[in-house]
């Protein structure tokens, strides 16, 4: 349910097999956020004292739809420590994301898309909520794609030449740098994590596009090294990285998705690779024997517990009766594959979900779904932010989703060995 608009969001034998841990998650492992039919929440960080900080959309559906931007405070237990509701007349408001400023308040990116612009509003917080009253605009049809303490990273798209540009401005609104590309100079790309060096995961714009890795000179559109990367199988009409984070070793860790040429094949379907690259940008390993073996489809890279965790879908047939299984694929530091753990959720606790399987079944294929927004590490251990829904099929294959339908829930995720 993520803006997909410019990356291209998705993805031995049986004696060599790891043994799969898995478990229903009970009730007292679920804590639910929202069950606004049109809401939507992501995770972004956690404070000091544990507090995790996450921003989204609180929406109203009466005679109009009516978005807000919305930032929840959460405390250690998953109660909330604060919460604001932002908008204007405009009725088209959405939290983008929230970032830890120096001096210790929050920056939080508001959308605002009128007029077939999209302002993005910067508004600050203390830690306890309350409006610094500091607050400016970037005009000019911007949109974040990534933030440090430092800096804020936007892409300015031209929709009459297709010649975007990358802008960067510091938490005055003050630009810092300018070039052309989404991100990566002339392709497209997202930061790695939070990390202060400028590392862009993504794709170059050729024909076929190209899986790449690029480090940047500091804020400057220099490049210190690129990694563009081979596909791992014919017939692919081209490869992206995705979901790259930051290793303990200094190198980086991405998810590699192949997609073929045919336009009907849904991005469940495209193959997916584990890269991981040295500090210089050197391929290390590209891996993706094991969600070929297990047949998942991998679409977040994680770390945890000195463990790289990777989470997965079961590429299993359509069900109404239940949800396809969250599943975690773990590996240690060198790659090595040390086990999967497994969510089932259990459809009696989503009564708001199971109340849409029964609408027009024949013809829109009803299928409980949930997808997993972000993975948060917390005190009293790793929890999953999820949307549960109803997702459909048409009689043509096109998918979509029962928004109505729209639970969001966090979820405990089971550990190696429970």
């Amino acid at each position: 349910m993520k803006k997909f608009n410019r990356t291209i969001k998705r993805f031995l034998a049986l004696c060599l097999c790891l043994a799969l841990l898995a478990g229903s998650t009970c009730a007292e492992e679920i804590h639910v956020l929202s069950t606004g039919a049109w809401d939507y929440l992501d995770y972004w960080f956690t404070l000091p004292d544990g507090r995790m900080v996450l921003t989204g959309t609180k929406t109203e559906v009466t005679d109009n739809y009516t978005s807000r931007g919305w930032v929840l405070c959460m405390n250690p237990d998953r109660t909330v420590s604060w919460e604001a509701v932002e908008g204007d007349e405009s009725g088209n408001f959405s939290g983008d994301r929230a970032v830890l400023l120096a001096d210790g308040t929050i920056a939080v990116l508001f959308d605002r898309y009128i007029n077939e612009q999209n302002v993005v509003v910067v508004k600050t917080y203390t830690q306890d909520g309350q409006p610094t009253g500091k607050t400016f605009d970037i005009p000019g049809n911007v949109y974040p794609i990534g933030a440090t303490s430092a800096w804020l990273m936007l892409c300015q798209p031209d929709k009459e030449t297709d010649a975007d540009e990358t802008v960067v401005v510091d938490w005055d609104g003050k630009e810092l740098l300018r070039y052309g590309g989404d991100g990566i100079p002339g392709g497209t790309g997202n930061p790695v994590g939070n990390a202060d060096d400028l590392v862009l995961v993504g794709f170059d714009r050729t024909e076929n596009s190209r899986a790449k890795i690029v480090k940047l000179d500091g804020l400057t559109d220099k490049v210190l090294w690129e990694t563009t990367l081979d596909r791992q199988l014919p017939d692919t009409a081209g490869a992206s990285l995705w979901s790259g984070i930051k290793t303990e070793d200094g190198g980086y860790l991405a998810l590699m998705i192949e997609y073929g040429s045919d336009s009907e094949t849904l991005p469940d379907e495209w193959n997916r690779f584990l890269v991981k690259v040295d500090a210089e940008g050197r391929v290390q390993r590209i891996d993706g024997e094991v969600f070929e073996r297990e047949s998942l489809t991998a679409y977040q890279v994680f770390s945890y517990g000195g463990k790289t965790g990777v989470y997965c879908q079961r590429k299993q047939g359509r069900s109404r009766d239940s949800f396809r299984p969250l599943v975690f694929c773990w590996f240690d530091a060198e790659g090595k594959e040390l086990g999967t753990t497994e969510v089932n959720l259990d459809m009696e606790d989503f009564p708001s979900v199971r109340q849409y399987l029964d609408w027009e079944p024949d013809k829109m294929n009803p299928e409980p779904t949930a997808s997993v927004e972000a993975v948060i590490p917390a005190a009293d251990g790793l929890w999953a932010l999820a949307s549960c829904y109803v997702s459909t099929t048409d009689s043509e294959g096109i998918p979509g989703t029962l928004v109505d339908s729209n639970v969001i829930v966090m979820i405990r995720i089971p550990e190696l060995g429970e």
